[in-house]
């Protein structure tokens, strides 16, 4: 019995040491975060940026969006609260500069000491309901002064993952059948078959990518423009998400019904197409690898920034695997492209509504590192190669 189980764990470790570092060290515990004075939501992209500085009593902020609004509205979340959440604070209106909306404003009300988040909404005309803009700079209130909390330790999670990563060449995340990620984004949610990408799938991929970056130079604006068209066009399915159950993510798929008007179990005759955060990063890495755009699938733990609002400090269980997004190289680099926050596209299965936005704003296309650390720890790369 003994040299059977010894013989079991022989394989088991032969095994782990052949597959290929996929998965990276869990998180044991969030150290304290640095207080400091400045977060910036993007440095690559031109006049589209959230800035928020903390000095003494006041928290200020800076934004340039080419996303039209009427009126934005900025308040307060106090972090996972024994009782009340939010408070309205104040409103803003827009300047309109050549194609790009701009305002500032800042926070002076006294607050009670303890951890908050600044959420900004904004209404597309008037009269219309808030949607959100911004909800990602976690700051804190202590004797009445503000400081922005850095979570250093989530970013040099990012930081190690991305770092072990680049041994991989860029050119492995690049096969445009899409053969390294197949069994995730190609794999039926009811029959679990996985679907064969065929040259005509291929095809069909390139036609589409060629017509969504249609004016696009660069790779990077290409990338850009293929950000826009998944969150400008698809719904979130939170029930599939909640359920872990039909869960339709087949780019292929999802593409086709939207751009034909297919009826399907996630899409309606009139074009609209619901799936989850993984189905649209597999749309944006399928479109980049027709254009010859590394871009590969990874996860991780997205903390909640919805009733109640967490921070790294309250969240529970930040190794759980709960969200999806893209990385695409661009520019001798690896940029995070993640479009699911990118809109408020929401249906409904169980009553059968859908609710529509648009694209709302760009804080998830090629993020800060310190922007992308105020909710996403990534966790696994999918698709590496030895």
């Amino acid at each position: 019995m003994k040299k059977k189980s010894l013989a079991v764990l022989m394989i088991f470790v032969m095994v782990m040491t052949m597959m290929p570092a996929t998965a990276f060290a869990a998180i044991e515990e969030v150290a304290e975060p640095a207080e400091v004075t400045e977060l910036i939501s993007s440095t690559g992209l031109e006049h589209n940026f959230v800035k928020v500085t903390a000095s003494g009593r006041t928290l200020s902020f800076q934004v340039e969006t080419p996303v039209k609004a009427v009126e934005f509205n900025a308040s307060v979340r106090k972090v996972n609260p024994d009782s009340g959440s939010s408070s309205w604070d104040s409103r803003f209106y827009p300047t309109e500069r050549d194609g790009y909306y701009t305002f500032s404003g800042s926070l002076r009300k006294y607050w009670p000491d303890g951890d908050y988040v600044l959420v900004i909404t904004m209404k597309p005309t008037a009269g219309a309901k808030s949607i959100v803009f911004y909800k990602n700079c976690n700051f804190r209130i202590k004797g009445g002064q503000y400081s922005i909390l850095e979570y250093d330790t989530i970013i040099d999670a990012n930081a190690a993952r991305m770092e072990k990563s680049e041994k991989y060449d860029p050119s492995k995340f690049t096969d445009k059948k899409l053969k390294d990620i197949r069994s995730i984004l190609f794999k039926d949610p009811v029959t679990k078959k996985v679907a064969s990408v065929t040259d005509k799938k291929v095809a069909y991929f390139k036609k589409v990518a060629k017509s969504v970056t249609k004016g696009a130079e660069t790779d990077y604006e290409k990338v850009l423009k293929i950000y826009e068209y998944v969150a400008e066009n698809f719904y979130y399915d939170d029930i599939a998400f909640k359920t872990k159950t039909k869960q339709y993510i087949d780019p292929y798929k999802n593409l086709y019904n939207l751009r034909n008007k297919k009826k399907s179990a996630n899409s309606t005759s009139d074009g609209k197409v619901a799936t989850v955060c993984s189905g649209m990063a597999g749309v944006v890495i399928a479109l980049c690898r027709q254009l010859d755009i590394p871009a590969r699938l990874v996860n991780g733990h997205h903390v909640s920034l919805s009733s109640p609002y967490n921070n790294w400090d309250s969240e529970e269980k930040i190794n759980n695997v709960d969200h999806w997004w893209a990385e695409v190289y661009v520019d001798g680099r690896w940029i995070v492209v993640d479009p699911t926050p990118g809109n408020s596209n929401k249906w409904n299965r169980s009553k059968g509504t859908w609710t529509y936005t648009g694209l709302t704003n760009y804080i998830y296309f090629d993020p800060t590192p310190e922007q992308l650390a105020t909710s996403h720890v990534t966790l696994n790369l999918k698709g590496s190669y030895k």
